[in-house]
């Protein structure tokens, strides 16, 4: 059971996200039907830890496995859109996977394991040609300091 509840236009949910670097790409995610793209991950179930959910995910997702990985953002994520209000709570991990996995050899949009998402490498000089969600990411990727310690983000986007 997944940690996301709804009470009429009122919606929480508890994300975990993988950042994957790789050659100054970062991996990233949408929806097939959707020109927004965001950081792979999904929601934690019950009971479970959002450390193991990256686990899993990237699991389900890719067929991969991870290596490694170290929280770096604790996001309050609140987007509202026309019909619906949503309260995020997001853990935001940077991944390792071994430098063998064929994820890494993708050099255009290709399919997961997953139905309905298409992925995408992109190059951290072209971020910006995207429609990246939330709108917090691209800056603070660019400002990444991974040796500091775990940033808390608020984050505040009204959807169309």
């Amino acid at each position: 059971m997944m940690i996301s509840f709804q009470t009429g236009t009122n919606k929480f949910q508890c994300r975990a996200a993988s950042i994957l670097f790789h050659k100054n790409r970062i991996l990233f995610q949408r929806q097939s039907q959707d020109d927004l793209w965001f950081i792979p991950g999904g929601r934690v179930e019950f009971d479970e830890s959002a450390d193991y959910t990256i686990d899993r995910e990237m699991q389900e997702e890719f067929g991969v496995t991870v290596l490694d990985k170290k929280m770096i953002w604790i996001v309050e994520n609140f987007v509202s859109f026309p019909d619906m209000q949503v309260h995020e709570i997001g853990f935001f991990f940077l991944v390792t996977l071994s430098e063998d996995e064929p994820i890494y050899s993708n050099d255009t949009e290709f399919k997961g394991l997953e139905d309905g998402f298409v992925n995408k490498w992109i190059h951290l000089d072209h971020l910006e040609n995207y429609k990246i969600v939330p709108e917090f990411v691209v800056p603070e990727l660019k400002c990444l300091d991974m040796n500091n310690g775990i940033k808390h983000v608020i984050n505040r986007s009204v959807r169309s």
